[in-house]
């Protein structure tokens, strides 16, 4: 197998989607990739650069599906912002990726619909998108290992245990705090 910057990006995503970010190293992914840490560094430069190349592809995917729904993806609109986030959403801690992503190469790692807001919206709108995808993927890794809340009142304990066990698990309520949220930014 020929190695290029998607078949990087492809073996990243199978160690990202088996065993998490923690394992998605270079000399793990050279490894499993067949060939010596150096040949990656053809074709990434860097951690960041992989990071980058990984969060273009979610965007492309995201862009993709807008297109097949809507038939453009350039709208900032709430469909498209609901189509990143069901992207982001299919692989694992990939709202980390992306927000070291954004944070290293800026607005062109995201998909269009985002990439193309007016600067002040975006610097709002992006976080907003990436961090509540980040805090609902942390409580599935959470509830994944059994993990509750050790802080906070016994209200507040119940809840996250309550979370933990709602049928599609962490965050079941999180795709109606997500559009309240996204409605009160793009409101303003």
């Amino acid at each position: 197998m020929a190695l290029t910057p998607d078949t990087v990006a492809d073996a990243a995503m199978r160690i990202l989607a088996d065993f998490g970010l923690g394992d998605l190293t270079m000399r793990r992914l050279a490894r499993d990739l067949g060939v010596q840490p150096s040949a990656l560094y053809w074709h990434v430069a860097d951690k960041q650069a992989l990071f980058v190349l990984l969060a273009e592809r979610m965007a492309a995917e995201a862009d993709e599906a807008l297109t097949r729904s809507s038939g453009h993806a350039d709208t900032a609109s709430v469909d498209a912002l609901m189509t990143y986030r069901r992207v982001l959403l299919a692989y694992r801690e990939s709202a980390d990726i992306v927000m070291l992503a954004y944070a290293h190469s800026g607005p062109s790692v995201l998909p269009d619909s985002l990439s193309r807001l007016d600067e002040e919206l975006r610097d709002v709108v992006a976080p907003f998108v990436l961090g509540s995808i980040a805090i609902q993927q942390t409580q599935s890794l959470f509830a994944e290992a059994g993990v509750t809340s050790s802080t906070g009142t016994e209200a507040e304990k119940g809840r996250t245990r309550h979370i933990a066990q709602t049928e599609g698990g962490p965050g079941a309520d999180a795709e109606t705090s997500f559009l309240t949220g996204l409605a009160r930014l793009l409101a303003q």
